[in-house]
């Protein structure tokens, strides 16, 4: 058996998407195992782009089974517009190519209207995420089983009523009138996502056990894992590789434990940003990465690498594979930094030459500019893990992965 786990080594927005295209071309099964509507992976497939926030990024290519695992929670109304606009393009989404957990838990209207009251000063996505995941710790969540055998409306009555008395006397505002036809929509899309919902667990552990390809696709990335993140500035699950574990119910010995490493750093929301750039070198990274969000359109904020926290990435996860994306982002500047400390969470900078030549679409090393090479490999000895793929430019054919 082969089985894989791409995650994001920093706050996420590292081109997992692209990556995990490539890697499940030859994947039987993809699982995505925590968060939400509120991650995006872009992929580009030819002439076509496909913005993802909840199918797996190995639906693309056509091979393997998706899961949308436990640990995730599911808005169903939005996967419903995901499905119809994979199936526009062409995309088989057939229950036999994509699979809902069925105690994964369901986003509804009143958790997006709790975000929205709740949580300004994180710079949540507003997407309900956080609100899901606290009524599923806190044992009155609905699940997928439940709408299949018609257990939720306790729950959901119970949850408008606790919504009633929070808006009203903690934050003096009446729930609007809209709810009730939202939440109407919202079970009768989950209704209609039934045929996809199937008790999964058992089928990753039947294809573990057949050898088969397994690839596991984390969402967000290291920095924003709710206990091991920049706290309380993170998302509401495990985005390590602990989170595969509960988020699919499944034992697995990943023998590739990939990270996925832009080549500077960026950051959505609020909180900690200790190389974050406020001049017009950041806004030039910003320009040159497209550094807009896939989910929500909002500017990323945007600096230099930070080596202290992918060190601490590397700690948690246990990467034993790197793979470097939008290094063709910083063609341009005179000189680029690398932070090598962070004392007082001010960086301590190591600058190096930077390189004029465009390098979007290269594949081989030795056509990399000097001054890039030098940048690359100083990453890899600093941080003990090679690089076994450079992503030279969005395309999926933009890499390097031999040298």
């Amino acid at each position: 058996m082969s089985a894989s786990i791409i995650l994001g080594a920093q706050w996420g927005d590292e081109g997992k998407g692209k990556i995990v295209d490539i890697l499940s071309v030859e994947a039987d099964l993809v699982v995505r195992y925590q968060g939400g509507a509120n991650a995006g992976h872009t992929v580009i497939h030819g002439k076509e782009k496909y913005v993802l926030h909840l199918i797996p990024s190995g639906i693309i290519s056509g091979k393997s089974l998706n899961i949308i695992g436990n640990g995730c929670v599911v808005d169903p109304v939005l996967l419903l517009e995901e499905i119809d606009m994979l199936k526009n393009k062409g995309v088989n989404l057939s229950p036999e190519k994509l699979k809902i957990s069925d105690n994964a838990h369901i986003v509804t209207p009143i958790h997006k209207w709790i975000d929205s009251l709740q949580n300004e000063y994180i710079g949540t996505t507003k997407r309900g995420i956080g609100p899901a995941y606290e009524q599923k710790i806190r044992r009155n969540g609905i699940r997928f089983d439940m709408i299949r055998n018609e257990e939720y409306a306790h729950l959901l009555e119970k949850q408008l009523t606790e919504i009633q008395i929070l808006s009203k006397n903690i934050y003096n505002k009446d729930i609007p009138d809209y709810l009730e036809n939202e939440l109407e929509k919202c079970i009768k899309s989950a209704r209609e996502l039934l045929p996809y919902v199937d008790d999964t667990a058992p089928i990753i552990y039947q294809y573990s056990k057949e050898n088969k390809t397994i690839l596991f696709e984390g969402a967000q990335g290291t920095l924003l894992d709710i206990d091991h993140g920049t706290y309380p500035f993170v998302t509401s699950s495990n985005t390590t590789i602990g989170g595969a574990y509960t988020g699919s119910g499944v034992y697995l010995d990943f023998n590739r434990r990939i990270g996925v490493v832009k080549a500077y750093t960026t950051r959505v929301g609020e909180g900690p940003f200790p190389t974050e750039l406020f001049d017009q070198d950041g806004d030039k990274l910003r320009r040159n990465g497209n550094e807009f969000g896939a989910t929500t359109g909002r500017p990323r904020r945007c600096g230099w690498l930070d080596l202290p926290l992918l060190k601490k990435a590397i700690r948690i996860n246990g990467f034993n594979e790197l793979i470097l994306t939008k290094i063709s982002c910083l063609s341009g500047f005179s000189s680029v930094k690398i932070s090598m400390d962070n004392k007082d969470n001010i960086p301590v900078y190591q600058e190096f030459n930077g390189w004029d030549e465009p390098i979007e679409g290269i594949t081989n090393w030795d056509d990399l500019p000097v001054n890039c090479q030098t940048y690359i490999t100083f990453i890899e000895e600093s941080l003990g893990v090679k690089f076994s793929i450079i992503s030279t430019g969005p395309d999926r054919d933009n890499i390097i992965s031999s040298r």
